[in-house]
């Protein structure tokens, strides 16, 4: 299944295109000799469509969105506070990228029944400034978009220039009426319409035009050589049927709208080599038939070599018969081979499938969230499903999740994570007729009060107030640092004698209780960073006072 949407952010598009340049400039490097030349324009052609279209297509294919896109500026500032049923604190998982943030310090409930965990809005846990942030934000936005409007305006300024000095050059071009060799070769071509001028201010050939194309001939040509008025008007009008001028005038665009970019310019660079190394392929595939083909190879040669006249460059704004790596053009051509059926047929797999995967590889930000945290007390584990691409579910897609999760979580009678996992994959496949890995699981052991402190009286670890759950002693000492990883539970208090890890099996059984006193090295290595966290923090809260006061003194003065 693919999902289609126009709203891929502009710093993604420059992201995703870059990639897709670079793996273009691969493919090219390790294929160039060895595959057709209409391959390559074919694939740059996606990458500028990438570059200029805000498109996210969503596939298997599609890459994760990258981290430092996932959310937007401060998304991740105001954590939100879980609860269960009667606002009683649950048993949650630790906050991963894309999810929810749950609470800090897992609580399990008494009575877990069938739950969601539902996101209180109005829960903060804290607040920032966004007055005092924003202006700041918004006037560095000022000025990266100033700086990136001038560069839009320098470049199309200068390709404008560029463009007018072409067209003073032109102007005076003489249009060939009555050159019947020229009006014959053109009518072998079945381009008749197709207008010819003349004109002593160029030094090669070109192709000006869009809507009606006109091809530009130096006068300095030999007009009595047949062969060469053949070769120069068959490359010419095979530039005018691939488009190849609306190609450079999209690639013109990007190279505005991308200026500072220094990949977009290799891309431009290549683009213009490979459309000439394609119509070069292309006339010859005309004359490589019967004996005459390695001679008219030879002869297409020399005329290429005809028109490398000196001081003759590649030109980003015509198709032109020009100089531009003109000897690797000429060697192309004279060991050019007819492709086989079988290296066609690669080759447009190759195109499709590449097209496919650059298109579809990147996808833009989105709301990856697909159920809430589920627990149920016919099971010992609870369960948030994630989306990893963006995709259409259809209707109540979370309400639907959530109820084939239930199913699998009344049925199961193994406890066992894998094979509880496995269920629900395959489950919201069917559901969805989508992929597994659409989706990511995010599983915690999730146990009633009764049974977390049964499991934890079994190791000497016992609560001190039966009305503080947070309060533990270990073998009647108390506790200064606690983490049981796996339930997502940490406890950490200034005083203290012993510091203690849980450890558990795969299945969610306690296995060991590491425990350290003052003189392990494990002990004293802790007892260094909390004094460094203290140190930090009461930094930290003197910076925070020092600037408030700072503020509050430049508010006086103004």
């Amino acid at each position: 299944m693919i999902s289609f949407k126009m709203n891929m952010p502009f710093y993604l598009m420059i992201f995703y295109g870059s990639i897709m340049i670079v793996a273009v400039l691969l493919l090219r490097g390790l294929f160039k000799n060895r595959l057709p030349k209409f391959v390559f324009p074919a694939l740059w052609s996606v990458v500028l469509l990438r570059l200029l279209v805000p498109f996210s297509l969503s596939s298997p294919l599609s890459l994760n969105v990258p981290e430092f896109a996932s959310g937007y500026p401060f998304a991740n500032a105001v954590p939100q506070t879980a609860f269960v049923d009667d606002a009683i604190p649950a048993e949650q998982p630790e906050p991963e990228s894309g999810t929810a943030a749950l609470s800090e310090i897992g609580i399990a409930s008494t009575d877990i029944q069938e739950t969601i965990v539902q996101e209180q809005p109005g829960s903060v846990a804290y607040s920032i400034d966004y007055e005092y942030l924003m202006p700041d934000l918004f006037s560095r936005t000022d000025v990266i978009l100033s700086v990136y409007a001038a560069g839009v305006l320098i470049t199309a300024g200068i390709l404008l220039a560029q463009k007018y000095r072409y067209a003073n050059r032109l102007k005076n071009a003489l249009l060939i009426e009555h050159n019947e060799t020229v009006n014959t070769l053109l009518r072998e071509m079945d381009m008749g319409h197709i207008l010819v001028f003349t004109s002593d201010e160029i030094a090669s050939p070109l192709v000006c035009g869009l809507l009606a194309p006109k091809i530009y001939l130096p006068t300095r040509i030999d007009f009595e050589n047949t062969a060469l008025l053949r070769h120069i008007l068959c490359h010419e009008t095979m530039h005018i049927r691939r488009k190849d001028n609306w190609l450079k005038s999209v690639m013109l665009l990007t190279l505005c709208i991308h200026w500072f970019n220094p990949l977009v310019w290799i891309l431009s660079r290549y683009l213009a080599s490979d459309l000439e190394m394609a119509c070069d392929e292309t006339v010859l595939r005309q004359y490589d038939h019967g004996s005459e083909a390695e001679e008219n190879k030879k002869s297409y040669a020399m005329s290429l070599l005809a028109m490398a006249v000196s001081g003759s460059r590649q030109t980003l704004l015509y198709s032109a018969f020009s100089k531009t790596e003109v000897e690797k053009r000429i060697q192309n051509v004279l060991h050019y081979r007819k492709a086989s059926a079988l290296l066609l047929a690669l080759s447009v797999c190759l195109l499709v499938s590449g097209s496919v995967v650059l298109a579809t590889g990147g996808q833009a930000p989105f709301y990856q969230t697909l159920t809430p945290y589920c627990a149920s007390d016919s099971c010992r584990w609870g369960v948030q499903v994630d989306l990893t691409r963006d995709i259409a579910l259809g209707r109540n897609a979370e309400d639907r999740a959530s109820e084939r999760i239930f199913d699998i979580m009344r049925a199961d009678a193994t406890n066992d994570p894998d094979i509880l996992k496995a269920q629900i994959l395959t489950a919201l496949s069917e559901e969805f007729h989508v992929e597994k890995s659409a989706f990511s699981l995010h599983m915690s052991l999730c146990l009633s009060d009764e049974m977390f402190y049964d499991e934890y009286a079994a190791w000497g670890l016992v609560r001190s107030d039966e009305k503080n759950d947070l309060t533990l002693l270990y073998n009647g000492e108390s506790i200064r640092t606690f983490s049981d990883k796996m339930i997502g539970r940490y406890m950490s208090q200034p005083e203290g004698a012993v510091d203690l890890t849980v450890e558990r099996d795969r299945l969610g059984v306690i296995i060991a209780v590491n425990a350290f006193h003052k003189g392990d090295p494990a002990y004293d290595r802790r007892t260094d960073e909390l004094a460094q966290s203290s140190r930090k923090y009461a930094s930290d809260i003197s910076i925070n006072e020092k600037t408030l006061t700072g503020e509050c003194t430049e508010t006086a003065i103004h």
